[in-house]
């Protein structure tokens, strides 16, 4: 499972590959789709600290999970022993739900495969 933090400046943030993250397709694929929507999309190492500021100060818009399973999954609320704070209103944000939809609708064939990620096996 990976994570996605998505700032309010246009910028999108995961962690960098260390052996601990995985490097997956889907991980692989959504950083591409969040390029192409006009994202700066950043490996990096995302200190907790900064995480916990950048929600509590608004900067940090979004928050998804990722991975082959759980496709994209929203992340609502950050909690922790000396937190407990909601990413945005709570709900999935229009980014989360956006990306969702494009790599789904890839992955079914309702939406183009303009990368060439799919083979057809009949």
């Amino acid at each position: 499972m990976n994570v996605v933090v998505v700032n309010r400046d246009g910028t999108a943030s995961t962690p960098r590959l260390t052996g601990s993250i995985l490097e997956g397709v889907t991980r692989s694929s959504i950083l591409t789709l969040l390029a192409e929507q006009g994202l700066t999309v950043t490996e990096r190492d995302i200190p907790l600290a900064e995480l916990v500021d950048g929600v509590r100060s608004g900067d940090v818009a979004e928050i998804f999970a990722c991975g082959t399973a759980a496709v994209v999954t929203p992340i609502g609320r950050l909690a922790g022993t000396d937190f407990d704070l909601v990413v945005g209103d709570g709900e999935a944000g229009s980014l989360t739900r956006d990306v969702h939809a494009q790599l789904t609708g890839i992955q079914y064939g309702t939406r183009e495969d303009a990368h060439g990620w799919l083979t057809r096996l009949v």
